[in-house]
Formats: structure tokens, sequence, C-alpha cells
């Protein structure tokens, strides 16, 4: 107290018949004091909200460019009733960079197969199951069931889809394990022009059920399962946890959870690290 009033020059308070009484320069700071407290009351301590009719945001989200054609639809439907201001980015990102992107910011979710950002320092909720089949042209002129042995398999030319995510590693991976060897005519990293490829040619491709299935409505295409054993894998959505509460954030990806989970009441109690939700 001594140092303010010399700082101040002011006594602060003086001696009365009725007590101490405070100095004007007191008072001022005191209103000064209680303004202060206010707007931090206000400012910081007030938990922010997020109102989507009328929040303007631009979310920014990282997927797989087949990934796109599973989400997006519906999530873009999901904004222009519930958030008809808020904008959505889709950007790629180096796969080891993904993580960094969610850390800072630049990026609000990662939706798909990210087997690299299972790790503790990201939250990671799964939304589906996913499977790998085949594609061939309807009229092929070697595979004509939904069934193909695994020697016509191998004795076809393969395109190879090897876009960002790791799906794509299963089945590698796996024929590598079993020592299968076929001949890849047409490698690429986009899914984009596949379907018009399969329906030219005598090729096989391997790709998600999801895609497959949206495939043959655009081509002449049919699907046939794959002559090996290929385990489902979870697709989920990760976020760092400096926006684990961020209400903004929070509404994107229980939108997801709603849009996009098999079983949305569970995946809600079981997520993200340590299964906290």
């Amino acid at each position: 107290m001594g140092r303010l009033r010399t700082r101040l020059e002011d006594p602060l308070f003086v001696r009365s018949p009725s007590g101490m009484l405070p100095t004007p320069r007191c008072t001022e700071l005191a209103d000064a004091a209680a303004k202060a407290l206010a707007a931090f009351e206000g400012n910081i301590l007030h938990r922010p909200t997020f109102e989507p009719a009328t929040a303007r945001r631009d979310f920014v989200v990282t997927m797989a460019d087949v990934g796109e054609l599973h989400f997006l639809p519906r999530l873009m439907a999901r904004l222009a009733r519930a958030a008809p201001q808020c904008n959505l980015r889709c950007e790629t990102f180096p796969i080891e960079d993904i993580e960094l992107a969610l850390e800072e910011g630049r990026c609000d979710l990662a939706l798909g197969f990210f087997p690299n950002l299972e790790r503790p320092a990201l939250y990671a909720q799964q939304l589906f199951m996913h499977s790998l089949v085949c594609l061939v042209r309807a009229d092929h002129p070697h595979v004509r069931s939904s069934r193909i042995s695994m020697r016509s398999f191998l004795e076809l030319s393969h395109a190879v889809v090897e876009p960002m995510g790791r799906s794509h590693e299963l089945f590698e991976g796996l024929l590598k394990e079993k020592g299968y060897q076929r001949r890849v005519q047409l490698m690429s990293v986009h899914f984009l022009s596949i379907p018009a490829i399969i329906a030219a040619t005598d090729l096989i491709v391997t790709v998600p059920q999801s895609i497959a299935d949206y495939y043959v409505r655009l081509e002449n295409l049919r699907i046939v399962e794959p002559p090996i054993n290929i385990k489902p894998y979870a697709l989920k959505q990760f976020w760092h946890p400096r926006f684990h509460t961020d209400p903004a954030v929070r509404w994107l990806r229980e939108s997801v959870i709603e849009l996009f989970s098999e079983h949305r009441e569970q995946s809600r109690a079981v997520s993200t690290r340590s299964a906290r939700s």
C-alpha cells in the first residue's frame, strides 16, 4: 500500500470522525479495478458458444479424394441446412504434416484411414468399418461372375490407386505377405479417372466398397469379391486436444458422428484418447 501511495502521490485513505474515507483518487482506482474485473469475467471466463444458424466460420478438413465422395455430399447438405453462413475447405497435407496442421489449427478434422495419426497426442473417434472390393467392366471376357479365383486375379493386369491415406497398403501388404505377384499396368494417385479406365479396358482394380458402389452408377462396371480375405478397417475422425473444447470444432465433429457413425451412441461414449469423449 505504501508503494502505491508513493507511486500515485496520494494517501488513498484519510481519517475522519466516522473512520477511514477513500480519497477521490482511491475511488477512481476502485471503479477502474471493478470494471477491469467485470471485463475479465465477461470476456475471459465466459464460456464461448457456437450458434450454427448465425455463425460465420471456415472449417478446414483433410481427407483423400475417395473420402470426399463419401463424406462431402451429406456434410455439405448439413452445413447448408444448419450452418448456412459457414464454409468448408478441403485441403491436402502430406501424411507426415497432418498432425502438425491439426495442432496449429490449420486443419480442424482429418477424416478417413490414417494409421499414422493413431497416437496418444491426438483424439480419434471411429465412424464406421470399411472393406475393399474389386471392379471390372461388366462384359469382362475373363471375369464372368461375382467371384474370381486367385489364379485368374494374378493373371489379369491391374490398376492400383495410391491416394492420401493408407487403405491401399492393407491390400498391397497382404499380397506381399502371401507372396503373390501380379502385373500393375496402371499406377495412379487419383480415383477420378478409374471408372472410365476400367470400363474401357480389361484391367481390374481393388477399391473401397463405397467408391465401388458409386462407380457402378457411373459406368458399366461390376463388383467382384477379392480372392483373398481382407479384414475390414476403421475410418475415423481425428482432432487435436487444443481444440477439443472449441465449440465450433465440437459441433463439426458431432455433425460427422450423426451423419456417418454406424453406432452413434457408442461412438460418443468411446472416442478419443483414453476413451474420453
